[in-house]
């Protein structure tokens, strides 16, 4: 099943974010992570943790400026057996479809294809 990851600058936004769409989809898989030692930013560190606790595929969503970047920088130096696709809809809208429509059985593929409507 395909698992979701948030990517923000601030921790509050990513768990706020998770625990919304856990409520709505609850058996899909979400990992966040958002802010640096208490403050505003992201981290390539923070997010390669992430991405060492996936199991399936994954669709990764960031929210502003450099979460893009370090986002980007973490999947191209994953290694690992699962395929991770960066998302450009908003975090909150985007991550609330996947998350529904990966709970009522969706592909990665379809929910990807849905994705691209919602660009920013």
């Amino acid at each position: 099943m395909t698992e979701i990851l948030i990517i923000s600058h601030s921790s509050e936004i990513a768990e706020g974010t998770r625990s919304l769409v856990s409520q709505m989809a609850g058996d899909t898989v979400i990992h966040a992570s958002g802010g640096v030692e208490g403050g505003i930013g992201t981290n390539i560190d923070q997010i390669n943790d992430m991405l060492e606790k996936i199991e399936d595929d994954t669709i990764c969503f960031y929210d502003i400026g450099s979460s893009r970047m370090n986002l980007e920088m973490a999947v191209e130096m994953y290694d690992g057996p699962h395929q991770l696709h960066i998302s450009e809809a908003p975090i909150v809208e985007g991550s609330f479809l996947a998350a529904v429509e990966n709970s009522v059985g969706s592909s990665t593929e379809d929910m990807l294809e849905k994705l691209k409507t919602m660009k920013k």
